[in-house]
């Protein structure tokens, strides 16, 4: 069950208020076998770590599902970025602040840990797996990225919530209760910030240069908006108001951690969940059928969230028009042609000059023997129409695909090629998103 997860978000390829199982997933590809270029070009390097937001949790995951979060978003727009990006993803469900930060501390001392070591009772069923297994390669990958993600601390709370309920109207108490109630609310937000500080320290001094995002906390209270007055659906109006309030505290005390680690060098940005969430709690999450955590279009959100403190951006490919099956994008620009992409078994084909204009490479036909020859930055690759072999720098290549071949249009015919074939063989990284349909082409 694991191994079949760690695949999925193999290196390549928050803050919730609820428990949830998580079980593995596979991989599903339009093209499984089109797996990155040799490395001949430097990578983008992302790492994801912290609860069930980082795992990419929807509500009524099995063990079939494929996560698709917010880690998987960022890498896509890294994609569109035309970066030649990987990312591993160290997300486990119901992990909290103290728990992320015995484990960082753990991988960097080379120790081997056991759940119980790093958090008792985790209700991810993949976490004593992943702790034994991936321990050893947290820092490492940290050490190597170019951006961190992270999403912690909901699950800090969690106890707190679980013993206040909803049903809990905070105004009626007596005062030593409502005080009480304070002082836990207190300790809690204290020892998560203290906490998050240790792991910002760590990440810090293990790549300095890293860009760190971290998401703030959104509070999935479903309300209406009426006359300009919000009532709380749910929940009594002062338990609402109380826990917004610590919601108000705990992001203000991110926004002091954020600050501090900056004014250090660390380059850290907030990722406001809290606003990308909160506009639309009961499409963005499944708090309506009693999971806090985001739908796919949260996670989308999520995602836009994170994308746009990196780049300042999400990109998306323009709608495809009926009978296109796949989207390509080269080097962050979307292929527009008349000549559409085309899917034979399971590869994507795609007009030659389509293709090579899009990389920057020359292009030579040879009519005699119906041999397209590509070149770029030393390389050349022969593909000739109806073979089952390509040519690359001269070797010949078995072609895992259908060949090459001849697709008629009105008054013409074009050369359609392989397309994971043509890119490998030049050295370009290849990247299928089967959720969006589109093909990542990157030098």
């Amino acid at each position: 069950m694991y191994s079949k997860f760690r695949n999925s978000l193999r290196k390549t390829a928050s803050g919730a208020l609820a428990v949830a199982m998580l079980l593995s997933a596979g991989t599903a590809f339009a093209e499984p076998d089109a797996a990155a270029a040799d490395a001949t070009g430097s990578t983008y390097d992302i790492v994801v770590i912290g609860d069930s937001l980082a795992a990419g949790y929807q509500k009524g995951f099995t063990e079939q599902s494929v996560p698709y979060g917010y880690a998987e978003h960022v890498f896509e727009q890294a994609l569109f970025q035309g970066l030649r990006a990987e990312y591993s993803n160290y997300g486990v469900i119901g992990l909290r602040t103290e728990g992320l930060a015995k484990w960082l501390q753990a991988s960097i001392e080379g120790l081997e840990v056991t759940e119980s070591d790093i958090q008792a009772n985790l209700p991810d069923p993949r976490a004593e797996d992943m702790l034994a297994d991936l321990t050893g390669t947290l820092a490492h990958d940290i050490r190597d990225a170019e951006t961190v993600l992270i999403s912690i601390g909901g699950n800090d709370f969690l106890g707190l919530v679980n013993e206040l309920g909803m049903d809990t109207n905070i105004g009626a108490l007596p005062e030593n209760e409502k005080a009480a109630l304070q002082s836990e609310l207190d300790l809690l937000i204290d020892n998560y910030e203290t906490k998050l500080d240790g792991v910002l320290e760590m990440i810090g001094k293990l790549q300095p240069n890293a860009e760190v995002v971290i998401a703030n906390q959104y509070l999935p209270l479903p309300f209406m908006k009426i006359k300009g007055e919000i009532t709380y659906l749910k929940v009594a109006g002062s338990t609402a108001l109380f826990l917004k309030d610590g919601q108000t505290q705990l992001n203000a005390r991110l926004s002091e951690l954020a600050k501090a680690h900056g004014d250090k060098g660390l380059s850290i940005k907030i990722s406001d969940a809290a606003s990308a969430i909160e506009k639309s709690i009961l499409t963005l999450t499944s708090i309506s059928d009693g999971d806090i955590h985001p739908t796919a279009d949260g996670y989308a959100a999520l995602g836009k969230a994170y994308a746009e403190q990196l780049w300042g951006e999400y990109k998306s490919v323009k709608p495809r028009v009926a009978g296109v099956p796949i989207s390509v994008v080269v080097n962050g620009k979307e292929i527009i042609s008349k000549y559409a992409p085309v899917i034979k078994k399971d590869r994507t084909f795609l007009a030659v000059r389509d293709i090579t204009d899009a990389m920057g490479a020359d292009l030579k036909w040879n009519a005699a023997t119906s041999t397209a020859s590509i070149t770029l930055d030393g390389r050349t690759v022969d593909i000739t129409v109806g073979a089952k072999t390509i040519r690359v720098n001269g070797k010949t290549v078995p072609l895992n695909a259908e060949p090459a071949y001849l697709q008629q249009f009105a008054g013409e015919k074009k050369t359609y090629l392989p397309l994971a074939a043509l890119s490998e063989g030049l050295g370009f990284q290849v990247e299928y998103r089967h959720e969006q349909k589109i093909a990542f082409i990157n030098s």
